[in-house]
């Protein structure tokens, strides 16, 4: 299966898991888009405005990776706060909670990928 970036339309969405401030998602399976067979739940890109964040949640039922593309900011863990950019690759497990927020001056562009 090829999902081609210029075939996905922008959706804009706002204070994502409770945070502050907007983003703009591209989605190649949107949230509650079911793929007959698959263990992927969500895969989309993400485009953080400046000073924006996805709130602190917890996966009981299942993980996420998120791959930062570009831009800066603060990635927070089960409370523990890491700077990350450009090429880092962020694995969440089953009961654990995180948070990214948009510390650059440009947006903060990143890959998120969930799984069940």
């Amino acid at each position: 299966m090829i999902k081609k970036f210029h075939d996905m339309t922008p959706v804009r969405r706002e204070n994502l898991q409770g945070g502050q401030g907007g983003a703009w998602n591209r989605y190649a399976l949107a949230p509650h888009e079911e793929l007959q067979g698959s263990h992927f739940q969500m895969v989309g890109t993400i485009r953080l405005d400046p000073g924006a964040e996805v709130g602190e949640h917890e996966h009981l039922t299942n993980e996420e990776l998120y791959v930062i593309l570009e831009g800066e900011g603060i990635y927070t863990e089960d409370g523990v706060e890491h700077k990350v950019g450009a090429g880092d690759v962020l694995i969440l497990q089953r009961t654990h909670s995180h948070a990214l927020r948009n510390t650059g001056k440009g947006t903060l562009t990143f890959l998120a990928v969930i799984v069940d």
